[in-house]
């Protein structure tokens, strides 16, 4: 099979990460609004400063961290905020991955306990979250450009041929 890398991102593909992705969070909303708004408060409060170290930890290594000129950043996940920290290209270090993998601990795992009181709502965000994952490892990270990131899913054969060959202009068609 042919594999097409994307090579950047437009705001449809923001608009259908948003789709996949923010199910989880209104669930986890909803269930944490049935028994208290400060706390979903903070739970939205928390999942902002996830933005911000999702930027810091992950997409300022990545290619397309600088796709657009300018000082937002444009991707599948982030559309808009501002580009706080210098560009690091390359894989991720110790510390970037432990405070990632932190963060999506904490931001999975924070709602939890109110999910447990609502088994529907709970049933529907695990659900939801099995089904994020699983097409984003079907139909992005299996065609990202970002080969240091630690959900890439490029197998080494192509990745390796991608980068000895100076033509990425191949599947113009993946965009």
């Amino acid at each position: 099979m042919k594999i097409c890398f994307r090579e950047g991102h437009r705001l449809s593909d923001f608009l259908w990460f948003v789709a996949l992705g923010g199910v989880p969070e209104i669930v986890a909303s909803l269930a944490i609004a049935d028994k208290s708004l400060v706390w979903m408060g903070g739970y939205l409060g928390f999942m902002l400063l996830f933005g911000v170290a999702e930027v810091r930890f992950l997409c300022r290594h990545c290619p397309y961290y600088n796709q657009h000129s300018g000082r937002t950043v444009h991707c599948k996940a982030m559309w808009g905020p501002t580009k706080w920290f210098k560009h690091k290209p390359g894989a991720l270090g110790s510390l970037d991955k432990v405070m990632l993998y932190l963060f999506f601990f904490v931001a999975f795992s924070f709602p939890i306990y109110w999910l447990v009181l609502r088994p529907e709502f709970l049933a529907l965000y695990l659900l939801s979250i099995i089904i994020m994952i699983w097409t984003l490892g079907r139909y992005e990270c299996n065609r990202c450009m970002f080969f240091g990131c630690p959900f890439n899913r490029v197998d080494k054969a192509t990745r390796d041929s991608f980068l000895e060959s100076e033509k990425r202009s191949q599947c113009t068609s993946c965009k």
